[in-house]
């Protein structure tokens, strides 16, 4: 049978009347098992958040400085495919526990490497509203059936700049919105606390200059789902930002970032936004860089 047509956002109606049918993988990402393991959707495999969407290690920009959110490379996302199974053709379906951004972080990720966009999406509200909806759940984990890395590898092509933003653009963008009058590009999705300086997460507090800020939260409706497109606008459009200034949004390591990324790009038609997934990780480690 072939899977039902939805876009990148499906609803647990959705999702009910299409899980268990082949060609229909159903990840659910969290930092611990401890949600999942109380109970998950049924067929759910369980991904480590920062075994398959962050890895830990360091880089030469940012010295000793340990990083845990740097972004897989394309053979490490690979691997996780072919953990999971995916074959040519078949549809995945991320969700987490964690008010969306973690299932994001899943999309985002595949989405970089090119997965193609029809096959991949995310249940709104995640876990906690397919439980409100009385949906089943179930503690038993499903029986891998890996698949081989290299036809893995072939379903996923070369990075798509168009949807991660680096340093060097986002100085530019900085220097931008630096100038008189100048546009906003940047919007930090990060707590007040992590953008005022007060909680410092890496060698240095603060923000970018000329970013603006909104905690990713307000992207996410009081049900636990995602905002729809007009309310994510005026969000954007109340904290001054006008939507078609807007280049990246950024956080502490790109997992708020990415959720907040999906809202405007995925759900608000915003398809000039990238993720900043170095975010403040990168840019609060290098001494380079200006701060606010």
């Amino acid at each position: 049978m072939t899977i039902g047509e939805a876009g990148p956002l499906v609803s647990g109606e959705w999702l009910a009347a299409w899980i268990g049918e082949p060609g229909l993988h159903v990840i659910h990402v969290s930092a611990d098992r401890k949600a999942y393991d109380e109970g998950h959707v049924p067929g759910a495999l369980f991904s480590d958040l920062h075994v398959d969407m962050a890895k830990t290690g360091t880089r030469p920009e940012t010295g000793t400085a340990k990083r845990v959110y740097l972004v897989p490379t394309r053979e490490e996302t690979a691997e996780s495919l072919a953990r999971w199974g995916v074959k040519s053709g078949e549809h995945i379906v991320f969700y987490d526990d964690s008010q969306g951004r973690q299932g994001i972080r899943g999309y985002w990720l595949l989405r970089l490497y090119r997965f193609p966009k029809t096959q991949l999406h995310v249940l709104d509200g995640g876990l906690p509203v397919w439980t409100k909806e009385g949906r089943a759940l179930t503690t038993v984990e499903p029986k891998l059936d890996a698949t081989d890395p290299a036809a893995a590898l072939a379903l996923l092509g070369d990075r798509d700049d168009s949807l991660i933003a680096t340093a060097d653009e986002v100085l530019a963008w900085n220097r931008e919105s630096s100038a008189p009058n100048g546009a906003t590009r940047l919007l930090d999705v990060r707590r007040i606390d992590e953008f005022l300086g007060r909680d410092v997460v890496a060698l240095r507090g603060g923000h970018i200059p000329g970013a603006r800020h909104r905690v990713f939260t307000d992207f996410v409706a009081v049900d636990g789902r995602l905002r729809p497109a007009a309310d994510i606008l005026s969000v954007l459009q109340a904290s001054g930002v006008d939507p078609a200034e807007l280049r990246a949004t950024y956080c502490q390591g790109g997992v708020r970032a990415a959720l907040a990324w999906f809202a405007l790009s995925e759900v608000a038609g915003l398809q000039q936004v990238r993720n900043y997934a170095e975010s403040w990780e990168e840019w609060g480690n290098r001494p380079d860089l200006p701060i606010d």
